[in-house]
């Protein structure tokens, strides 16, 4: 028997076997729908060679979606530019569904400094896009990009519209039918304080770091393995070109400095911008899932991390809970904000700014409005990847979310 079958028959069993206790499975299948999975902050698709290392659905816990596929959902994983900002992965994503070239807006490229295209998608990512409706899932950074797809797709840009001729079909509205329903995962729809810029010179030299590191691998070889896709900056090559050592020290300011880029976006400041240009569609139901991985100390009143928590998140996680309350950045910061899954407020995780919500009730699922789920308890923001965790709580969690959405 091959053995992929196998670990799936023993997946299922477990599954079976122990429950997720803060919900209960959908009912009847009632679409067919494909789901599209768009990955968060510097993270990669099933197009990158590393996945085939390390799955970024699933890491040390297997292929989710190869599962999830043999358990009869048609699925598919986006492959953007994970350090680019959500206004650029955004444009990447409609690219990669239609099988086109990327086109950034002749206004957001003048504006932030960079060039108007970027690569060319041979073949659509998912056939049926633009004939069919999709899901699309967003984790972490993926949520604001499955909104802002969502938002574009059906209002459109009118600033773009009107800056050139020949405008993206992305900015023209009118099909914002093509998307079903936007679920995200931990989304940081109101940013995340453990990048606090403005204050921390570690946080600075942290990203120019990354960003460096990133930029050498992505004019080597090795970008064969995992392809950063900054090619708008000129930091990066085209994929069909010759290596010829775009990257500079000066390149990586310009990137920051013109806060096109991800990490500006997950400041308080820069997701609120974000969210300026995203409008909720009425047709199209939303869900959002949160979660949280630490425990009140009754003495002091402070948040520490859970037994629970991925060690790797333990320094982020007290960023977050031992920030100073008061105004940040435009936001009142309470003690709300302190409840985390290591990298982003609970709270700020259930839903944007300004749009309307409710706590999701099986029996009255409304499009047009966030469906909030139940907190998921003891886990982090990382646990949605399968990374150190126990593995059927995840699979058992996508499965359920998969089930849940062609159940609409």
């Amino acid at each position: 028997m091959n053995i992929k079958k196998v670990v799936s028959i023993v997946l299922c069993v477990l599954i079976g076997l122990f429950s997720f206790s803060q919900f209960a499975f959908a009912a009847e299948k009632r679409n067919d729908y494909p789901i599209v999975m768009v990955h968060g902050l510097m993270g990669w698709g099933e197009a990158d060679g590393v996945n085939s290392v390390i799955p970024y659905w699933g890491t040390l816990c297997g292929n989710i979606p190869q599962y999830l596929r043999s358990q009869g959902y048609e699925v598919y994983t986006a492959t953007t530019g994970g350090q680019s900002s959500v206004w650029d992965q955004t444009c990447e994503l409609y690219a990669q569904l239609t099988g086109t070239r990327v086109d950034y807006g002749e206004a957001h490229s003048q504006e932030h400094g960079h060039s108007r295209y970027g690569r060319t998608y041979k073949e659509p990512l998912c056939p049926s896009f633009g004939k069919d409706k999709i899901h699309l899932y967003g984790y972490s950074l993926g949520g604001a990009i499955a909104r802002l797809l969502a938002s574009l797709l059906e209002y459109g840009s009118p600033e773009e519209f009107a800056s050139c001729d020949n405008p993206s079909e992305l900015f023209k509205g009118g099909k914002g039918h093509y998307i079903f329903s936007v679920t995200t995962a931990s989304a940081p729809h109101g940013g995340t304080l453990i990048l606090d810029r403005n204050g921390s010179f570690l946080i600075n030299a942290l990203i120019e770091f990354i960003y460096v590191f990133w930029g050498l691998i992505g004019n080597s070889p090795l970008r064969s393995f995992w392809d950063i896709q900054f090619e708008q900056f000129g930091f990066t090559d085209f994929p069909d070109d010759c290596m010829d050592g775009k990257f500079s020290f000066e390149t990586v300011r310009n990137i920051l400095d013109s806060e096109d880029c991800a990490f500006y976006d997950l400041t308080i400041e820069g997701a609120a911008q974000v969210n300026e240009k995203i409008e909720i569609v009425e047709d199209i139901y939303y869900f959002s899932f949160t979660s949280e991985s630490v425990c009140e100390n009754p003495l002091n009143g402070k948040y520490y991390p859970d037994i629970f928590m991925n060690p790797f998140l333990l320094m982020t996680s007290g960023i977050i809970s031992g920030f100073e309350t008061g105004e940040y950045m435009g936001e009142y910061i309470d003690e709300l904000w302190f409840v985390n899954d290591g990298i982003v407020s609970t709270e700020k995780s259930e839903h944007p700014e300004g749009e309307p919500f409710k706590d999701y009730n099986a029996d009255n699922i409304e499009p047009g409005i966030w469906n909030i789920m139940p907190v998921i308890k003891s886990m982090d923001h990382i646990d949605y990847m399968g990374f150190i965790t126990n593995p059927v709580k995840i699979y058992k969690y996508y499965y359920y979310v998969f089930d849940l959405l062609v159940s609409l």
